[in-house]
């Protein structure tokens, strides 16, 4: 081979080897993007299967973990009579600063009170509330309390006075927060699908990024032979003229 087709050579050959380190840059970087991905689905997947759910009165059967998920607590459970014939808490919902969260406002007299006795500044409309999902991030999440009117010792109706209870004691507030097993096998189906996915792309660009390693050497392998050629025939042409 002579000196000008070596050079060639070894230009061509230098121009695989960027391209193929280009490729590998590539296919590294794809690969972390997926990684990122599966770090984002797997936390989702995790929050599904261990999220909670808030029933009201909802066991199924006592001392067991069989729930009845159709009984997610409402606010109509909290404020419905506890002598109503599906008994309620017989309480309120307030906000923070302790006005009255209603879905819409209750009629007022003409002196400006509902038929609780309150005037329309101390209720906080929330046209929200209604819906369990609403109602149970307000509740877990702080924003809102129960209040249950609590007596004295001698049952006296005049002692009567409203109290915040948390929502989580069970035995003045009837309502459990439960792990929500309802969507667990869509989360597991929907997971497995997407490892499945994740594994079979990866699994697919480590071969090919293996695949330009290798090809990678061999380009190596014969610059360093080129380059030797062509260091022999710079070393011929300074003989022939020395």
């Amino acid at each position: 081979m002579g000196m000008s087709a070596s050079q060639a050579r070894f230009l061509i050959l230098t121009a695989q080897k960027n391209n193929n380190e280009y490729q590998a840059q590539r296919i590294t970087h794809e690969r972390l993007i997926l990684a990122q991905e599966t770090e984002s689905w797997t936390s989702e997947y995790n929050d599904k299967m261990n999220n909670t759910t808030l029933l009201f009165n909802a066991k199924t059967a006592a001392d067991t973990d069989l729930y009845n998920y159709n009984a997610k607590l409402t606010y109509d459970d909290i404020v419905r009579s506890e002598l109503a014939d599906n008994p309620g808490l017989g309480g309120r919902l307030v906000t923070t600063s302790g006005k009255i969260v209603v879905p819409k406002l209750p009629e007022f007299d003409e002196n400006g009170l509902s038929s609780d006795g309150l005037t329309k500044e101390q209720y906080f409309v929330d046209p929200e509330i209604s819906r369990t999902d609403a109602l149970q991030r307000s509740l877990t999440e702080g924003i809102y309390f129960i209040e249950l009117m609590k007596y004295s010792s001698d049952e006296d109706a005049s002692s009567a006075d409203w109290q915040k209870v948390d929502y989580y004691n069970t035995t003045e507030t009837l309502i459990s927060e439960v792990l929500d097993k309802t969507d667990d096998a869509a989360a597991q189906a929907d997971y497995d699908e997407k490892q499945s996915l994740f594994q079979n792309k990866d699994k697919t660009l480590e071969m090919r990024l293996k695949q330009l390693e290798s090809e990678h050497k061999a380009l190596e392998t014969e610059m360093e032979s080129v380059q030797k050629v062509i260091q022999e025939d710079v070393e011929a042409s300074f003989k022939t003229f020395g």
